[in-house]
């Protein structure tokens, strides 16, 4: 006996149409008086069901013409990546006394909290990951004083600046009050201006800070699109060995009013390659990498991890790793199967690099900690889950906790 046909898809729905269409015709006999109703004939339904095929026949093309589209266009962006990255991570051609000095952490002044300043990057090659929600939501929790401290004390709330990197401005949209953003952007007082250095800006550095969301103890430099034209030109001045555009960041933030002023110094990176990004690396002292426990996720780990690697190494970088941080995860009381095996292979692909970074600890290039989906971490307007403001929720809480942990240790 053979076995039945396989219908292809526009088969199926034509079938499906045919028993609904017999099905309408049916009822409407039985609700209309027999005077009023005319059937439809048989050739009047095949008309409608050719017409559908051959739309569904058309859809099919252009779906599996959109599928080579977006392969092409996957290639492509790997190769702009790749050339890109060539290009930041290309070692600096000025002499070592010339290039931008980074303080090392023990040079520092003491810092609000007593002890140094630590800056740090928020950054992942790949969008969609929850990066700046998740940034937003920590700070938050360390301006609040939601954390403890190495031995598990209660600590005092920090002292935070964060600045928004990401020329959409998505953290400022909603870390800002809508009046005070519009007058830093009527006054050009952005992060545009770190792109520069001090002398060639009027702007002074505190000129260019605004409240975080009202909290007392944190800090925010808006971003907007005129970043994204500071950053194309500095590419191109550097592509073009016309200027050395990588180290702004360390002439802007290295400095004793800043160590005396702040405890931490976050960077909220955009998911790419830019003038802003290598810019708050190179002035970084470690760097964390938010991402979701998922296929495609895992698969932009090992780009961005060896980026980092390879600006440490030809850039005279002191970064190191803290860690991957798992986001939008789907339950709240443990990771499923599946993230379980996409977080080994997070902490694998990780690994690999880890040996670019002179820290070498025993500990997992992934957090403990995980944020979960209906934790509030999507939502930096405090809608949802307690997100913001003071990030009170337990997840952030133990965010917070590790995140300091690992800086500190």
């Amino acid at each position: 006996m053979s076995s039945p046909k396989k219908l292809s898809p526009p088969e199926i729905v034509a079938r499906q149409l045919e028993d609904f269409y017999e099905l309408r015709r049916k009822i409407v006999k039985i609700l209309t008086p027999r005077n009023e109703y005319e059937e439809p004939s048989a050739e009047e339904y095949r008309e409608i069901l050719d017409s559908l095929q051959e739309n569904l026949g058309e859809m099919e093309d252009a779906a599996r013409q959109l599928h080579q589209f977006y392969q092409k266009a996957e290639k492509r962006l790997e190769r702009v990546l790749k050339a890109s990255s060539s290009i930041w991570t290309r070692p600096t051609e000025l002499e070592p006394e010339k290039i931008p000095q980074f303080t090392p952490i023990e040079n520092r002044p003491p810092a609000p909290g007593g002890d140094k300043t630590r800056i740090v990057s928020f950054i992942n090659l790949k969008g969609g990951v929850g990066k700046t929600t998740l940034t937003a939501n920590l700070v938050a929790a360390l301006a609040s004083g939601n954390f403890r401290d190495l031995d598990g004390r209660a600590n005092r709330p920090a002292r935070v600046l964060v600045v928004d990197l990401d020329f959409q401005g998505t953290l400022s949209q909603r870390c800002a009050e809508p009046l005070v953003l519009q007058g830093a952007y009527e006054k050009g007082l952005t992060s545009t201006k770190l792109l520069e250095t001090p002398g060639q800006t009027q702007a002074t550095f505190d000129e260019l800070t605004v409240p975080f969301l009202g909290l007392p103890n944190a800090r925010l430099i808006p971003a907007d699109e005129t970043l994204d034209d500071k950053d194309v030109r500095r590419l191109n001045e550097l592509a073009s060995r016309r200027l050395e555009t990588r180290y702004y960041h360390r002439i802007w933030f290295h400095k004793p009013e800043i160590f005396e002023k702040y405890d931490f110094v976050f960077f909220d990176c955009p998911p790419r390659l830019t003038a802003s990004s290598v810019c708050a690396l190179l002035a970084s002292d470690c760097v964390f990498m938010p991402t979701a426990p998922e296929l495609f996720d895992v698969n932009a780990v090992s780009r961005t991890v060896n980026w980092f690697g390879k600006t440490r190494k030809n850039l005279n970088s002191f970064l190191e790793f803290g860690g991957a941080i798992l986001n939008r995860t789907n339950n709240e009381k443990g990771l499923t199967p599946l993230e379980e095996k996409n977080k080994n292979l997070i902490k694998l692909a990780c690994d690999d690099y880890r040996v670019h970074f002179s820290d070498a600890s025993e500990r997992s290039a992934v957090l403990d900690v995980f944020i979960p989906r209906r934790s509030g971490g999507n939502y930096v307007n405090g809608i949802a889950g307690g997100a913001l403001p003071g990030a009170s929720q337990p997840y952030f809480c133990r965010l917070a906790t590790e995140v300091y942990r690992r800086i500190y240790q």
